[in-house]
């Protein structure tokens, strides 16, 4: 697979997360729990990979393998549940701009375990994305400290997630893999929604967006999967920062919200830092050159 077709592939994943926030506000509107929500998510995501896995015959990852995607779908249900708990004690801009930490938070990790090489081009990147989320996000910050701690948290589990896949994916296939990290996420989201007494979405339009929100999850995280294998973990994560960027074209473009000049040139500055990252060659990516 060339370089360019990875990028493409985790620009689609940021799209399929990016635009799940629009169907989440529908779900909400209509009285489902962040833990009912999380739950149906998986569970309808299951229920859509595993015809596909069965069709593919794809083997599904054993041994130690399957043990590391199932801590996938455990980091991946706690960092799912930390954001939404920490939606409801702080700002939702104050815990976007804490999530997307995580870039750096990605690329120190992987510095410090000796996987990746921190050059001039990723540490730029790496500080005009967060410079940008920074912006964007900025304005109403006000956040209690159990909602400032969540929020870390949220980035630190996903940090963490990232970096496992990056390590794990190579020889699995990724629908596979996909089918496990969302089984194992759909248990762990529904002890929560058990022991909270959430009840199930009450409206056929609720059922619907969160059926979107399902089918968007399998899609972002299947190609994120595959795309991290290709470009790595730390400038997969730099190019998925163009995520609130595409939350945010959406609402103004279907949900008629407004948009100011900071989250404007915030916004600017990530796409910046993205075509950046697409634009660098074989060689300056650490990829054997072309002839």
């Amino acid at each position: 697979m060339s370089r360019n077709t990875a990028i493409a592939l985790v620009l689609l994943s940021a799209l399929g997360f990016g635009s799940m926030a629009l169907f989440a506000r529908l779900a909400y509107d209509a009285g489902v729990s962040p833990s009912m929500l999380l739950t149906l998510r998986f569970a309808i995501a299951v229920a859509l990979l595993a015809p596909l896995v069965w069709l593919r015959r794809a083997a599904l990852p054993r041994g130690r393998t399957l043990v590391a995607f199932g801590l996938m779908g455990l980091l991946y249900t706690g960092q799912s549940q930390a954001y939404f708990t920490a939606l409801m004690h702080a700002s939702s801009g104050l815990v976007g701009l804490l999530l997307y930490t995580y870039p750096v938070l990605v690329t120190m990790l992987a510095v410090a375990l000796g996987s990746e090489k921190l050059d001039r081009r990723t540490m730029l990147l790496l500080f005009t994305a967060v410079s940008g989320m920074a912006v964007m996000l900025g304005g109403d910050l006000q956040g209690q400290p159990l909602g400032i701690i969540l929020g870390l948290a949220a980035a630190g589990i996903y940090a963490v997630y990232i970096l496992l896949g990056g390590r794990i994916t190579q020889g699995v296939d990724p629908l596979a893999g996909t089918l496990v990290i969302m089984s194992v996420a759909c248990l762990g989201n529904g002890g929560f929604a058990l022991a909270s007494g959430a009840s199930l979405p009450p409206t056929p339009t609720a059922w619907m967006a969160i059926a979107a929100i399902a089918a968007l999850t399998a899609v972002a995280v299947s190609t994120f999967l595959i795309g991290i294998r290709h470009v790595g973990p730390s400038q997969a994560s730099i190019i998925s920062t163009l995520e609130p960027v595409i939350t945010l074209c959406l609402g103004v473009a279907l949900l008629s919200e407004s948009v100011s000049a900071g989250q404007l040139l915030g916004g600017a500055m990530v796409l910046f830092a993205v075509i950046l990252l697409a634009m660098r060659t074989r060689v300056e990516a650490g990829q054997p050159a072309a002839g």
